[in-house]
């Protein structure tokens, strides 16, 4: 999420002054609370209609419009100009869809609506044992806060580790809304300490990776290398954790099928950095072929590969 929302044309202002920062964060605060608050006295379906409409509308005039063409261009070359297009709408209608639901997300969850269907491809049961938590990964791809349910419904005690936005009380505002459907959170660093933490107690750990981490080993994605966290293979290599791929699919607006596909197995007769690698490139490959299948689920809002990747002619991803 962006520094400041309603206030961003002062946001080198507020980096050099505090105060302004701080009246600039009350105000996206208030903007974003006043708006789920409205969102939720509609009903949840009729709210992701509307979310849909108000991202599809507005999304493409925002910057990051640029680097999901970007994105889409070196990601799937075989789309031309108008259906890239296309695809952008489709991301930006749902992730303004995402948003809305948010202020759903127990409603949707709910084992006694249709709002959350989940397929089990692999042996999920286990789990449950505290002795034997999982590393539950995915990409951002329809509304990637439904993995969380699905996990939770199935009795596994989970953590969700997430990426707050800089504004600490929209962090907050979001965390609110995200402990409805029951799961724990942790913030995302540079740092295996609260995820060992986390799994040693017996909770598994929710991560959503294909964004690029600049701090990261290249693993090819999309035929290019990327970037790429090797922390969820490495605890699973180094602690005998599953590594589990899970694919959200979004059914229609506020309804979402959720598969727990079979864990990642761990490669044999190589080292630990090399094992990580290879069990990365099988989620990679396993990403790419969900996001070949629709590309409008998948929100790349942000430069996914080192700048040199994107074309010299054409603008560079943000």
């Amino acid at each position: 999420m962006a520094r400041f929302i309603l206030g961003h044309a002062l946001r080198s202002v507020g980096d050099r002054n505090p105060r302004v920062q701080r009246a600039l964060f009350l105000l996206d605060h208030a903007f974003f609370s006043t708006l789920l608050w409205l969102i939720r006295l509609l009903p949840p379906v009729p709210a992701a209609r509307f979310g849909a409409w108000v991202g599809a509308t507005l999304g493409p005039r925002f910057k990051k419009s640029r680097a999901l063409d970007e994105n889409f261009r070196i990601a799937l070359p075989e789309l031309d100009a108008d259906a890239r297009r296309k695809a952008a709408r489709e991301a930006w209608a749902n992730a303004g869809a995402v948003f809305a639901e948010f202020a759903h997300l127990e409603a949707i969850a709910d084992a006694r609506g249709d709002g959350l269907e989940v397929r089990i491809l692999g042996d999920i049961a286990a789990f449950r044992d505290a002795s034997r938590p999982a590393i539950f990964v995915l990409p951002h791809q329809a509304n990637w806060e439904m993995s969380g349910a699905a996990i939770v419904r199935q009795g596994v005690p989970l953590t969700a580790v997430y990426s707050p936005p800089t504004n600490p009380l929209l962090g907050e505002l979001l965390r609110r809304w995200r402990i409805r459907i029951g799961c724990e959170l942790i913030a995302r660093d540079e740092s295996m300490r609260p995820m060992i933490k986390a799994l040693s107690s017996g909770r598994s750990l929710g991560i959503v990776m294909d964004r690029r981490v600049d701090s990261g080993k290249a693993v090819t994605f999309f035929g290019h290398p990327k970037p790429t966290t090797l922390v969820p293979a490495r605890l699973a290599i180094r602690y005998g954790y599953e590594l589990v791929p899970i694919h959200v699919e979004r059914l229609g607006p506020a309804r979402f099928r959720v598969s727990f596909h079979e864990p990642v197995a761990v490669p044999e007769g190589e080292d630990e950095l090399q094992q990580a690698v290879l069990m990365t490139e099988h989620l990679h490959r396993l990403f790419e072929s969900w996001i070949r299948a629709c590309p409008g689920s998948w929100f790349a809002s942000k430069r996914m590969w080192p700048k040199e990747t994107y074309s010299a002619d054409g603008p560079t991803a943000a």
